[in-house]
């Protein structure tokens, strides 16, 4: 199996805003997307059978809390079972109400609420097979009191621009120009 390979490239997305794509390198092809660059990584597990890059976005109304937003990119190669126990979490309640599913322009989604330190947490997984894995977003943020009024449809715009940007292929990535190679360290 090959091991894994992230590249990363700043591109202009929109009018001012900076993206990073990524390339994940599966066993038997790739899958790329965007994530806006003022995301923070918290983590990084490229090798397989289950990769997972996991961000925070950026929220003013969640300094000073222990509370923040969160998204996770998963590949899952449901060919092991590793993968396939990984794959089975996705959408899984939090509460005692199960999760809403829906297909939006593919992507099967999982949405629900749960609690978490006594703060309510909306909890939207979507997925769908890309390549020769199935990719799985999940973004998971706090109602806070100082979230802007608007927060939750801004979350809803960047699942769906995070979505949008999910794309992969069979075989070696093609190069392209201005890409950065990032290897994972040995």
């Amino acid at each position: 199996m090959r091991k894994l390979l992230v590249t990363a490239a700043l591109l202009l997305c929109g009018h001012i805003t900076h993206a990073v794509e990524l390339t994940v390198v599966t066993a038997k092809g790739y899958v790329r997307f965007t994530v806006p660059d003022e995301w923070q990584v918290l983590n990084a597990q490229t090798k397989p059978p289950l990769a997972a890059i996991a961000f925070q976005t950026p929220n003013s109304a969640d300094d000073g809390t222990s509370h923040s937003t969160n998204v996770i990119v998963s590949l899952f190669d449901v060919d092991t079972e590793q993968g396939r126990l990984a794959m089975s979490k996705v959408g899984r309640p939090y509460s005692s109400i199960a999760p809403t599913a829906s297909i939006q322009d593919g992507w099967t989604v999982y949405s629900q609420t749960a609690t978490q330190q006594s703060t309510k947490y909306t909890i939207v997984d979507s997925v769908r097979k890309t390549a020769d894995v199935t990719v799985s977003i999940r973004f998971a943020w706090p109602a806070l009191l100082n979230n802007p009024t608007d927060y939750d449809k801004s979350m809803a715009v960047a699942m769906q621009a995070v979505q949008k940007s999910v794309a992969g292929g069979l075989g070696i990535p093609p190069a392209r120009s201005g890409e950065v190679i990032r290897r994972p360290a040995q």
